[in-house]
């Protein structure tokens, strides 16, 4: 059985024991988020299924399909690996500020 289908199985389960199990909490979070990483995958992924995009303030786009209040949310990037690198600086900022530091440019030298 390969990743995927256990992956699907999962699901299947997931909805069956919820299903039986009325007091048991559903996540809060209606959004099915799947990372397609390029905006190239995004646009082959709305075309095939006849879906609109939409496009973010830095280019970023993403599309979405319902099922029921879940929604599949497909996005991705016009650079992924910039985009890893700029979320990188912004935790190590962040994380650099709550320890009372502070992170600066350095120059370089070989």
């Amino acid at each position: 059985m390969n990743d995927r289908t256990k992956y699907i199985l999962g699901l299947r389960q997931l909805a069956t024991w919820l299903e039986n199990n009325p007091d048991a909490r559903v996540s809060s979070d209606e959004r099915f988020l799947v990372p397609l990483h390029t905006n190239t995958a995004v646009e082959e992924f709305a075309a095939k299924h006849n879906l609109p995009m939409v496009t973010d303030k830095e280019g970023n786009k993403s599309t979405q399909m319902q099922f029921g209040p879940i929604t599949y949310y497909a996005y991705g990037y016009v650079d992924f690996a910039q985009h890893l690198a700029a979320q990188n600086e912004r935790d190590a900022r962040k994380w650099a500020a709550e320890q009372g530091l502070e992170l600066r440019e350095t120059e370089v030298t070989a």
